[in-house]
């Protein structure tokens, strides 16, 4: 199988291997400084944990349209002002914990408190009430009328969370995506696992590791000796020539 080089998407990448193999190891140079997607600047944090740990009401398909995530519906009323989201039912955090909307009001009333570390905090100035309607429906006001309010709901900023594990969250993170949080050696990789209880349609894959390489020299020895099925963002790019030369990639 020839490996991959580049991509621009992890997750597009992990359901195309999908049924050649069982698990991948990705490449990426920058390593996370936590596990918080919902309290950190760090692009690298999304990298490894949106759609696979983490998930919102809305999520980002492969072309970057807006598509239902965790709310599988919703309605916005005439004025544009409230939205009015319809959660999937049966939905679980990784620990047992059943996500309903009260994680929902818990998790977008953090991102817009005043002490919020949220490095978009922009996303959710807008909201002016998070109310719950019933276990599965949730209704947000806005102070005005916003077109990209269902886009913001999609960054990983904006993922669930639950007040239960949100003490650990930046070194154990607990969420409700078709993979879990299994290992994290700090310096080297990260590892995840399928989460075999998940809401959704189950990932194909047994497992991902995602290996933190920022060193050139280090870069190019890891993909010649195929100790990884693909790098995010080579760092050498110079070096490419070669891998097109080579019949294995």
């Amino acid at each position: 199988m020839k490996k991959p080089l580049l991509t621009a998407s992890a997750i597009a990448l992990i359901s195309s291997m999908a049924a050649a193999q069982t698990d991948i190891t990705v490449a990426i140079q920058l390593e996370p400084p936590n596990l918080d997607p919902t309290g950190g600047a760090a692009q690298a944090i999304d990298s490894v944990l949106y759609s696979n740990v983490f998930e919102g009401l809305t999520r980002f398909d492969g072309d970057g349209a807006v598509v239902p995530g965790l709310a599988k519906s919703w309605t916005i009323s005439t004025d544009g002002m409230v939205y009015t989201f319809n959660l999937n039912s049966g939905v679980s955090f990784h620990d047992g914990t059943a996500m309903d909307a009260e994680d929902v009001k818990f998790s977008l009333d953090r991102a817009r408190s005043d002490d919020s570390k949220n490095a978009q905090k922009g996303l959710f100035s807008g909201i002016t009430d998070v109310t719950v309607v019933d276990p599965t429906t949730v209704k947000v006001t806005l102070g005005q009328p916003n077109g990209s309010f269902l886009f913001n709901m999609a960054w990983g900023d904006a993922v669930i969370v639950a007040p239960e594990s949100i003490a650990d969250i930046a070194s154990n993170p607990i969420g409700t995506g078709a993979f879990t949080f299994s290992d994290w050696v700090q310096g080297d990789r990260l590892e995840l696992t399928r989460n075999e209880n998940y809401w959704g349609n189950p990932a194909a894959l047994e497992s991902a590791t995602f290996r933190f390489i920022s060193d050139p020299t280090a870069a190019f020895a890891a993909v010649m000796a195929e100790d990884v099925d693909v790098f995010v963002g080579f760092p050498a790019p110079e070096n490419l020539p070669q891998f097109e030369a080579d019949s294995r990639f």
